[in-house]
C-alpha cells in the first residue's frame, strides 16, 4: 500500500490522537496492518509540512507496534516531533545502523542545542549496547563540548564520555536512558485535560458572544447552531495577540508586527516564512534565526527583502559581510557568488580575508599539499623521508624568502611540535631573526625564543632528573646486594655457632690402648682432647671473624642508605617544570637570589663600555634597564638572576637569548656593572676570572 492508498480516515486519525496512551493504542491498532515501507512515505510527508503533532502521534503508534523505520527518516524527525523524547521508543528498536545518522544530526545546524544533545546522546547508548567503535562518538561529544553550553549540559556530556570509557552497558546504570524508556513512562494513561494557551496571557481570537447570540459569521443562525463547536477550537489554539491563533502565527508570523514572533519558530517553521510577509522588525529578527539554523538562503531573502523596504533608518549593508564570512565558513560557494554579485561595489570590511576564502573553495588543490603536510606535523607521522624532512620546518624555509610573516609563524609552530630537535630549533630562531628584520622589526625578543630557552631548561632538568634517577637506581642495587650479603653473613654465623656447641658438648670416648699406641707411649685421650681444643679454636676464630665482617656490612649499609637519602632529596628538589604561560612570565627564571639592602648606585666598568660600543643599540638599551632595575630592586629582573657559585658575590643575569651581564653587588655596599658577555662564553670568563 503506497502513501497515495492510505485512506482519509486514516489520516484522520493520526490528526486526531492525542498524547495519551488509550489514543496511541487505537491508532496502533488501526496501522498494524502497514510495513515500515508503506509508513515511511507518510512520515516524511509530515516532517516535510511541519505537522510536529501528527510526527510524534505516528511516532508512537509504530513503536507501539514494535515497528523498525529506516535510521535516516527517524532522524529527520528529530527536529519536528512535538516533544524532544516522542522519539526515544522508537530508536530503542534500532541496530547499530541508527549511530551515523544520529551523529549527522547532532551536529546539523537546524536543530536547537537539546535535540543535538539528544541525538548524540542516542549514539552514545546505541555505541555502548553494541559495542561499536566509540571514537566517532567521542569525536562529536568533544566538538560540543568545547562550545557554549549551559553547565546542565556539560554535566551530561561528561556523563556520556564516562560512559564510552567505561564501556558498560545503559541498562545497567541506575540513570535513567532514552533507549530504556518505554511508551507507559512517557505518555499518560487518558488523555489529559485540555489546556487553552501557554506560558503568556491569553487573547480571544474570535469576539465574545452569548450561545443564542447571531454568529458572527452573518449567516443569520443563533451562534450554537453556527460557529460554536469550530470557535472552541480555536479558542484552545489561543495566542497572546487578539484575532489570531498559534497556528495563524506559524504560518503567517506577519500578522502582527512583534519579533518575539520569529525568536519563537523551530526551523522548520521558520523555512515556510516568506520574507515579504513579514514587518521591518521581524526581517531583521528573521536573518538572525534562520542564520543560527543554517538557513543561509533564507537569511539572505530576509536581508535583500529588507534592503528594498523604505525606512526612516538607513539599511546597513554590514549585514551582507556577517553574512558572505557565515556562508564562506560553511563552503556554499553558489550562495557566496550570489551574494557577491548582489552587492556589486560594495566595499567589504575585510576584502583580502573575504578573497582567500573564496580562493580556498574555488582553488582547494592548491592547498592540498599544504594541508598534508601540516597534517602529517601535528599527527605525528613520520616516516623515513619525514624522519630528516621535516614537514614544518621544510615550508618554513620554503617561505622565508618572500613571506617572511609566514615563515614565522610556522617557524613558532614548528618549534613547538619538535621540543626535542634542538639544533632544528636553534636554526629555525635564526631564521625567525633575518624574518623579524625584513618586517621591519627587531631580531630579537620573538615570543619563540622564550619557547626556545623553556624548552632548553626543561630538557636540562630532564636530564638532570634522569642521571638522579640512575644515581638513586644503583644506590638501591648496592643497598640490595648489601642487604643480601649481610643476610647470608648472619645465616653462616649462626650455623658457625650452632658448630661451635655441638664440638664443644661432643661426649669424650675413652678409647682401647692398641698393641701399637701402648708400646709407643703416647697417650689417647689426651690426643683426642688437644684435636677437639683445636677445633674449638678455629671455630671461633671464624665467628670473631663474621662477626667483624657483619659490623663492617652494617656500617656500608648505613652509609648507602644514607646516600639514597640524600640522592632522593635531590630529587625531589628538582624544580617542576610548567608552561611558559604558567610562570610569572614567558623568560622567567626561579628566583635563587632575594634583594636585601638599600638600593645602590651603579659603577660601570671599563670593559662593560668597551662591550657596549660593540652590541646592538636595542641590547645595550635593554642592558642599561637591566642596571637600573636591578639596583632598584626589581623583582622582574631579579627572577632573571642567577648567582656565580665560584665567584662569590657575581651574579649573570639574562637580558636576552644569547647574552648574559655580569654584575658585582656587595648588598647595601657596592654594585658593579663588569661585562655583557655572550652567553656561550660564560664559562671560559668565569675560568679567567677566577
Amino acid at each position: 500500500m503506497l502513501m497515495t492508498e492510505i485512506s482519509r480516515e486514516l489520516l484522520d486519525s493520526v490528526h486526531s490522537a492525542g498524547a495519551c496512551m488509550v489514543d496511541i493504542r487505537e491508532l496502533a491498532g488501526k496501522l498494524v496492518h502497514l510495513s515500515a515501507e508503506q509508513i515511511e512515505p507518510l512520515l516524511q510527508k509530515f516532517v516535510d509540512d511541519g505537522e510536529d503533532r501528527s510526527v510524534s502521534r505516528l511516532l508512537q503508534a509504530c513503536a507501539f507496534n514494535e515497528v523498525q523505520l529506516d535510521p535516516a527518516v527517524l532522524c529527520r524527525c528529530i527536529g519536528v516531533c512535538e516533544e524532544i523524547p516522542d522519539s526515544a521508543p522508537c530508536f530503542a528498536l534500532q541496530d547499530e545502523s541508527a549511530i551515523s545518522p544520529l551523529l549527522a544530526a547532532s551536529v546539523a545546524e537546524e536543530l536547537s542545542v537539546e535535540r543535538k544533545i539528544y541525538a548524540v546522546s542516542l549514539a552514545t547508548e546505541l555505541t555502548v549496547k553494541f559495542g561499536m567503535d566509540p571514537q566517532p562518538v567521542r569525536k562529536v561529544l568533544w566538538k560540543h563540548e568545547q562550545g557554549m553550553l549551559s553547565p546542565h549540559y556539560r554535566v551530561l556530556i561528561t556523563h556520556l564520555l564516562q560512559l564510552l570509557e567505561q564501556d558498560s552497558s545503559p541498562r545497567q546504570s541506575h540513570i535513567p536512558y532514552w533507549t530504556g524508556f518505554q511508551l507507559s513512562d512517557l505518555l499518560p494513561e487518558h488523555r489529559p485535560r485540555a489546556i487553552v494557551g501557554g506560558d503568556y496571557t491569553v487573547r480571544r481570537p474570535v469576539p465574545k458572544l452569548g450561545r443564542n447570540e447571531p454568529c458572527h459569521c452573518g449567516s443569520g443562525k443563533k451562534y450554537k447552531k453556527c460557529c460554536y463547536l469550530k470557535d472552541q477550537e480555536l479558542l484552545r489554539d489561543a495566542s497572546p495577540y487578539a484575532g489570531t491563533t498559534r497556528s495563524e502565527l506559524k504560518s503567517r508570523p506577519g500578522l502582527v508586527d512583534d519579533p518575539a514572533v520569529i525568536l519563537n519558530m523551530r526551523a522548520y517553521e521558520l523555512k515556510r516564512v516568506k520574507p515579504s510577509e513579514l514587518s521591518e522588525n521581524q526581517l531583521i529578527t528573521g536573518y538572525h534565526c534562520a542564520l543560527d539554523y543554517g538557513l543561509r538562503e533564507l537569511a539572505f531573502d530576509m536581508l535583500v527583502e529588507c534592503e528594498k523596504r523604505p525606512s526612516k533608518h538607513e539599511f546597513d549593508h554590514g549585514h551582507f559581510d556577517d553574512l558572505i564570512e557565515r556562508v564562506l565558513e560553511a563552503g556554499d560557494l553558489d550562495l557566496a557568488r550570489n551574494i557577491r554579485n548582489h552587492c556589486g561595489d560594495h566595499t567589504w570590511y575585510r576584502p583580502h580575508a573575504i578573497q582567500f576564502r573564496f580562493d580556498l573553495l574555488e582553488n582547494p588543490e592548491r592547498f592540498v599539499p599544504l594541508e598534508h603536510d601540516c597534517r602529517e606535523s601535528v599527527s605525528g607521522i613520520s616516516d623515513e623521508e619525514t624522519e630528516d624532512d621535516e614537514p614544518l620546518f621544510r615550508l618554513v624555509y620554503d617561505c622565508a624568502p618572500r613571506y617572511p610573516a609566514l615563515a614565522i609563524v610556522l617557524a613558532r609552530a614548528a618549534i613547538a611540535s619538535n621540543p626535542d630537535r634542538h639544533l632544528d630549533n636553534e636554526v629555525l630562531l635564526d631564521i625567525i631573526r633575518d624574518a623579524r628584520v625584513d618586517l621591519d622589526l627587531e631580531p630579537w625578543n620573538d615570543p619563540a625564543e622564550s619557547l626556545f630557552d623553556w624548552i632548553e631548561n626543561r630538557t636540562h632538568l630532564k636530564k638532570k632528573e634522569e642521571a638522579e634517577n640512575e644515581k638513586i637506581k644503583q644506590l638501591s642495587g648496592g643497598l640490595e646486594a648489601a642487604r643480601a650479603a649481610l643476610a647470608e653473613k648472619k645465616q653462616a654465623l649462626r650455623d658457625m655457632e650452632k658448630m661451635v656447641q655441638e664440638v664443644g658438648r661432643k661426649p669424650e670416648k675413652d678409647p682401647e690402648p692398641g698393641p701399637k699406641e701402648t708400646s709407643a707411649g703416647h697417650d689417647p685421650e689426651n690426643a683426642v682432647h688437644q684435636d677437639r681444643e683445636k677445633t674449638l679454636q678455629r671455630l671461633r676464630a671464624q665467628v670473631t671473624g663474621l662477626k667483624a665482617e657483619i659490623s663492617e656490612q652494617h656500617e656500608q649499609r648505613g652509609q648507602l642508605r644514607k646516600l639514597l637519602e640524600q640522592e632522593r632529596k635531590k630529587s625531589s628538589a628538582l624544580p617542576t617544570q610548567s608552561t611558559p604561560a604558567q610562570r610569572a612570565g614567558p623568560d622567567a627564571e626561579a628566583a635563587i637570589v632575594e634583594p636585601s639592602g638599600k638600593p645602590t648606585l651603579p659603577e660601570y666598568a671599563d670593559a662593560f663600555r668597551k662591550t657596549c660600543e660593540s652590541l646592538p643599540p636595542n641590547l645595550v638599551a635593554k642592558a642599561i634597564l637591566a642596571t637600573g632595575r636591578f639596583a632598584a630592586h626589581d623583582g622582574a629582573i631579579w627572577r632573571q638572576t642567577k648567582p656565580i657559585k665560584r665567584l662569590p658575590d657575581h651574579y649573570r643575569i639574562r637580558i636576552s637569548l644569547d647574552y648574559r651581564m655580569i654584575v658585582r653587588w656587595q648588598p647595601g655596599k657596592s654594585l658593579s656593572i663588569l661585562d655583557v658577555i655572550p652567553r656561550q662564553d660564560l664559562e671560559s670568563w668565569i675560568k679567567r676570572r677566577g
